[in-house]
C-alpha cells in the first residue's frame, strides 16, 4: 500500500494545479472515503497500464462528483492541512490504507469461505470411476497393461496413484502421458511428465472433460520405440474420481436440501412435492395438525 500512497500523493499534487474560485472545504470523514476510491482508481490504471491515460483527469472527476465535490474543492481543502494541528493529511491517507486493507482481507474471507463450500459440495457428490490395486510391466510385451483407457462424462476428474521405475528396468525417457479422446477418435495430449527412476513417487493430475471429450487414456510409462527388457514397473493405488460440474452439485444439494413433502390441512404443497421427486430417497411427511413425522 505505500506505493499506492505515493501515487495518491501525486496525484494530489497534479490536481491542486486544476484552477481556483470559491471552493469548499471536504469533511475528513468524506475526504477518507474519496481517497479509498482514488486508492482504487490507481489500482486500476497500474493493472491496465497501457490502456488508461494516467495523465487523464476524467480517471478522478467522476469520483469528486460521485461525493458531491470538485477537484477544486479537493485543492482547497488541501491546502488547509497546512494551518490544522488536530490531524494531518498523512492520517487521512493511512486511515484510508487501512480501511481498504481490513476490507480486502474480509472480501479474501468471503473467498476462502465459498471456495471451502465449493469443495465440499464436490466431495459429496464425487465418483470413484477406477480404482486398482497393482499394474505391473517387466516385459516389453507387458506394457499393454499401462495403458488405461476409461469413458469420459463432463466434469473434473482427479487421477491419484503411486508408481515405482526399478532399478532392473535399463530404460530412459519413459513418462506418464494424458491424452483425452473425442467422438471422432482424435487424441489430444493435455499434460505429460518424466518419470523418476529407483524411487517410489506419488503421483496426482486433474482432467477437466467437456461435453466434446469422450475418453480418457492414461499411459503409465510411455517407452520408446526402443526400449528393452526388462522392464520393471509398478503402478499401484490407482484411483481416479470424478466430480460434477459445479452448477450441477449445487442444483444436487439444493435438491437434497428441499428434500421434504409439506402436508397443509391434508394437502400436499406442490412446489416441494415436485421438487422432491427428482432426490433418491423417500422424503418424510410432515403434517401440520400432529406435529410429527411417517414414513
Amino acid at each position: 500500500m505505500r506505493a499506492g500512497i505515493k501515487i495518491f500523493i501525486l496525484a494530489a499534487v497534479f490536481l491542486a494545479f486544476a484552477g481556483c474560485g470559491r471552493p469548499r472545504e471536504i469533511p475528513d470523514a468524506t475526504l477518507r472515503e474519496i481517497t479509498k476510491d482514488i486508492f482504487l482508481s490507481n489500482a486500476y490504471v497500474t493493472e491496465h497500464r497501457g490502456t488508461v491515460r494516467m495523465d487523464s483527469l476524467d480517471i478522478y472527476t467522476p469520483i469528486f462528483r460521485k461525493y458531491g465535490y470538485t477537484i477544486k474543492d479537493f485543492h482547497y481543502t488541501l491546502s488547509t492541512f497546512a494551518k490544522r494541528k488536530s490531524v494531518r493529511l498523512s492520517d487521512i491517507i493511512k486511515q484510508a490504507s487501512d480501511e481498504l486493507d481490513a476490507e480486502a482481507k474480509f472480501y479474501q474471507k468471503r473467498i476462502d469461505l465459498l471456495d471451502s463450500i465449493d469443495i465440499l459440495i464436490g466431495e459429496k457428490f464425487r465418483t470413484k470411476v477406477k480404482v486398482d490395486s497393482l499394474i505391473r510391466a517387466t516385459r516389453i510385451q507387458d506394457t499393454s497393461r499401462l495403458k488405461v483407457t476409461i469413458p469420459l462424462q463432463e466434469g473434473k476428474y482427479r487421477i491419484s496413484f503411486n508408481y515405482l521405475i526399478d532399478s532392473l528396468d535399463m530404460n530412459n525417457g519413459q513418462r506418464i502421458s494424458l491424452f483425452t479422446i473425442d467422438s471422432a477418435g482424435r487424441h489430444t495430449l493435455i499434460n505429460s511428465q518424466w518419470m523418476t527412476h529407483r524411487e517410489r513417487q506419488r503421483k496426482e493430475m486433474t482432467v477437466d472433460a467437456t461435453p466434446h471429450t469422450k475418453k480418457l487414456l492414461i499411459n503409465f510409462g510411455t517407452y520408446p520405440k526402443t526400449a528393452v527388457s526388462p522392464l520393471d514397473v509398478t503402478i499401484d493405488s490407482l484411483v481416479i474420481v470424478r466430480y460434477l460440474p459445479r452448477q450441477v452439485a449445487l442444483d444436487s444439494i439444493n435438491r437434497l436440501l428441499v428434500n421434504y413433502k409439506l402436508l397443509i390441512d391434508g394437502k400436499e404443497y406442490d412446489r416441494l412435492a415436485a421438487d422432491s421427486l427428482a432426490a433418491d430417497v423417500r422424503p418424510p411427511w410432515i403434517s401440520a395438525g400432529d406435529g410429527g413425522e411417517r414414513r
